[in-house]
Parts: structure tokens; C-alpha cells; sequence
């Protein structure tokens, strides 16, 4: 594959605040000569879908830039198929932390924290086990319970957090204190201990708040709406499973009318702009602090965001807008002919943690269900996994119940089985030729091996998952 782009409210109280060798050819060869393990900086954003970046070129809208998630991606590798297996931020947080699914780590809600078997087995408290100096910034998502064992600095909350804090120089946006509160970190460890901060954006998460400095930017852009955002496309489903559903309600509150969808998608979209210029600053601290050599650089999303495709708003369920997320990861001492690679292989959010432990040098839990990235890393051109397994469970107490769904995901096609309606629903769109899942394929006898196979490593996913449950 050729290097195909190079990119010259109140103050919020925090619920706590507390203050190598490598696997693999080429990373190893990088680090032999390095004295120390390298160091992890870790950025999460959150409902920011894979094309809400603008370094691929298939940005949502083309006045869409991101200069410094761009520059990082040209000095490391993007992957272009990289997703979430459960969509929805506390959960997917918690597959980021754990390398798990959900059905594996048992955290289905915000506030819920994780039992102590399960975090004791994560990518922060594995690394301080082994010598880390570890930090955690921003929406943790999850119940705080424990976070003092496995973090050395934690200013991190369980809920959803504010968009502007308190400051010495007055209020300040949530991506601009996070960078703030990272150099502090960043400058305050010591020379001969690594370290690995996780920052968790709230950025651009509802209630869509941008930096005053970005509140004027697509002003006069005229954002068209979804190609599948047609009251055809919604009827193509089965409407009994998505009529009462948050998603529907979503999708008549932020597009009610054409005044509201333009002040939802530039405000989203203007969040984006000012977690960008947080990340520039991350980077430019990691420089002037001269730690970006050492430093393995991984940036992704919690999940997307359905921008009223199918008819639909909010994420949840199981759809590509859904589930399809942005992901760089840099390392130190990356090869020239390596950097700004676009990698086209599956890549979840439960492979950061191992690839973070198999960086680090440190053996991977057998129960995490993701895998090293490190191999496709090294082996650009190499295969790396042919499926995974999709899931969006426990969230049906609600006055706008979500529909329990699972599902299958291949390079080619998808299956998706809604298990908590009367009676239960499938659909099974083929994505090369249809990449909007417009056509539900899954009575077309023209395919039915083709189900029956998804079918079949469907069953396959459920079994292995509940053998490994929390």
C-alpha cells in the first residue's frame, strides 16, 4: 500500500483527583536503542465518526480540516476500517480500557464500575504493575470505584462532564483544559519512569458546546443532508423496532427542522475543530518537553454518530455511522516509508489494550478479546482478521427503549439480529455493494449461504463470549 497523503456551566468538581522492550521486527529495532519502555499518550473523543477527520479525504463535508490529527496521522498509520464493537461511550470506554467485549467485562452503564477481576486486568493498572507512572483526564464514563489502585494521577469523572471549566483566567473549554491538565502531567513525571496518560474528550459529545474561538467557523457552509436521510430509507426497516426508539427521538430533536439539524451538525462539527487544536498542543508540548521520541501517540473514538441516516439520530445501534470510528496510532522511530500509511485492516477498539501491553513489552491477559495491532504495524500489507462481533445490550429501561441488538461485521457484510422485540428481527446488508445499508438482504434466497454463514459465526461469537463473562 503507498503513502497516499502527508499533511505538511459551573465549575465541575472531578469524582477523583489523586495524583521496554517491543514486540515485534521493526518496533523492536526502533527501541533497542532507547534505555527506557516507551511512553503512551492515549486520546479519546467521543460520538466523532471515521469521517469527521480530514486526513483519508472523505471527510463528512470538504471544509472539514483537521491539520493536527492530520499531521499525526502522516507521521504514523490511520486505519481506514477501524470500529467499535459496542456503540455507546461508558461501555465502549470500558472495551478500550479492558481489550474486552462487553459481554466479556460485564459494564453496560454509565456509573457502573467495573468489578475489580476485570480492572485489574486493564492497560492502565497492567502498566502500573510494571513500573508505569499512569494518569487518566476527562469522562472516564464509568463508576470511579477502584480508579485510586490503577492511576497515580486521576482527575476524571463517572458522568458526562462540562463543556467549560473554571480556570485561573476564567471559564475555559473542556478540550483546552485537557490539554492543559496533560502538560501538567506531562512535565511533572520523572526521567527515568514511562508513563501512560489517557485523555478522554467529552469533545464533541451532546450538548454540542465549541471554544468561542470556533463558534463563527462553517457560518456560511451549506451541510446537505444524508444521502439515506429520507422517509424512505426509515420504512425500508422494520419500523416497530426503531418507531418508540431514543434513536428516533434523536433524530426529531436535532432535525425538527432545517434550523436545528444546521445548528446540531456546525456546532458538532466546530467541536471537532477545537479537540483538534487540543491535540496540536499535546503534540507540540510531547516535542518541547523531548518526549515525542519515546512516546507511542494512539488517538481514536468511543464511538460514532448517526447524523439522521436511515432516518435515525444518536449511535447505539449497530449501522456503519454508528459503529465506524477514526484511529491513529504513532510509535517512536516509525520507518520513513511507513509513516502516513492507510491501513485497511478491521481494527477495533478492544485491540488498544493489548497493542499497548505488546508494545510495552508486557504478556497479554488471555482474556482480552482484541489482538495486538502491532503485526499489521510491522506487516502493512498482511491479514489481520476476516470478522468481529457487534453488541448493544441492557439499555431498554428508558422512556425511548433502545432495542437490544447483536451482530456480525465482515470486510464485505454485515448481520445484525434485534433480540428483545416481538418477534425477534434480522437484516443483512452486503457493504461492497451497498455501503449505506439500504438493502436488507436477508430473505434474498440469491444469498442465503451467505447468511447462514454470518449465522453461523454469529452463534460461534456468542459462545466463546459467554464462556469468558465477567
Amino acid at each position: 500500500m503507498e503513502n497516499i497523503r502527508s499533511v505538511n456551566k459551573t465549575l465541575f468538581l472531578p469524582v477523583c483527583s489523586f495524583g521496554i522492550l517491543i514486540s515485534g521486527s521493526i518496533i523492536q529495532g526502533a527501541l533497542n536503542a532507547k534505555p527506557s519502555k516507551p511512553n503512551f499518550l492515549v486520546l479519546i473523543s467521543d460520538d466523532q465518526r471515521w469521517d469527521q477527520v480530514s486526513y483519508p479525504g472523505n471527510q463528512i463535508i470538504p471544509e472539514l480540516k483537521t491539520p493536527n490529527l492530520d499531521k499525526l496521522a502522516s507521521r504514523g498509520v490511520y486505519f481506514t476500517n477501524a470500529f467499535v464493537t459496542s456503540p455507546i461511550s461508558a461501555v465502549s470506554r470500558a472495551s478500550i480500557m479492558t481489550g474486552r467485549y462487553a459481554g466479556s467485562h460485564g459494564m453496560n452503564h454509565f456509573n457502573t464500575p467495573l468489578k475489580e477481576e476485570v480492572l485489574s486486568n486493564t492497560y492502565p493498572a497492567l502498566l502500573k504493575k510494571a513500573g508505569y507512572r499512569t494518569g487518566i483526564l476527562g469522562k472516564w464514563g464509568m463508576g470511579m470505584a477502584g480508579t485510586e489502585k490503577i492511576f497515580d494521577v486521576c482527575n476524571a469523572w463517572a458522568d458526562q462532564g462540562v463543556y467549560f471549566l473554571n480556570s485561573d483566567t476564567g471559564k475555559i473549554h473542556n478540550s483546552e483544559w485537557l490539554a492543559i491538565k496533560a502538560r501538567e502531567f506531562l512535565g511533572s513525571g520523572k526521567s527515568d519512569q514511562p508513563f501512560c496518560l489517557t485523555v478522554c474528550y467529552k469533545a464533541p459529545h451532546h450538548p454540542y458546546q465549541p471554544d468561542i474561538r470556533d463558534s463563527t467557523l462553517f457560518e456560511d457552509i451549506n451541510i446537505p443532508k444524508r444521502k439515506s436521510d429520507t422517509p424512505e430509507a426509515y420504512t425500508a426497516m422494520s419500523g416497530r423496532v426503531m418507531e418508540n426508539s431514543l434513536n428516533r427521538w434523536c433524530y426529531f430533536d436535532e432535525r425538527k427542522d432545517e434550523k436545528t439539524r444546521n445548528a446540531f451538525e456546525k456546532n458538532f462539527l466546530r467541536c471537532v475543530a477545537g479537540l483538534d487544536r487540543s491535540v496540536g498542543k499535546l503534540m507540540d508540548a510531547l516535542h518541547e518537553l523531548k518526549l515525542d521520541e519515546n512516546t507511542v501517540v494512539i488517538f481514536l473514538s468511543d464511538n460514532g454518530y448517526i447524523w439522521g441516516e436511515h432516518g435515525l439520530g444518536g449511535k447505539w445501534i449497530l449501522y456503519e455511522e454508528s459503529i465506524r470510528i477514526p484511529m491513529i496510532i504513532k510509535w517512536p522511530g516509525m520507518p520513513e516509508k511507513f509513516k502516513g500509511k492507510l491501513l485497511q485492516q478491521l481494527a477495533l477498539n478492544i485491540d488498544i489494550a493489548p497493542t499497548i501491553l505488546d508494545m510495552a513489552g508486557i504478556k497479554v491477559p488471555e482474556i482480552m478479546n482484541g489482538k495486538s495491532l502491532v503485526p499489521i504495524i510491522n506487516h502493512p500489507e498482511s491479514d489481520f482478521r476476516k470478522d468481529f462481533f457487534m453488541e448493544h445490550i441492557g439499555i431498554i429501561k428508558a422512556e425511548y427503549p433502545i432495542p437490544d441488538s447483536y451482530g456480525i461485521r465482515t470486510k464485505d457484510w454485515k448481520y445484525i439480529h434485534y433480540v428483545n422485540v416481538e418477534p425477534e428481527v434480522e437484516e443483512m446488508y452486503n457493504l461492497g455493494s451497498d455501503p449505506m445499508e439500504m438493502k436488507n438482504l436477508i430473505d434474498n434466497k440469491n444469498f442465503i449461504h451467505v447468511k447462514n454463514d454470518l449465522v453461523n459465526r454469529y452463534k460461534n461469537y456468542m459462545k466463546s463470549i459467554n464462556s469468558l463473562a465477567y
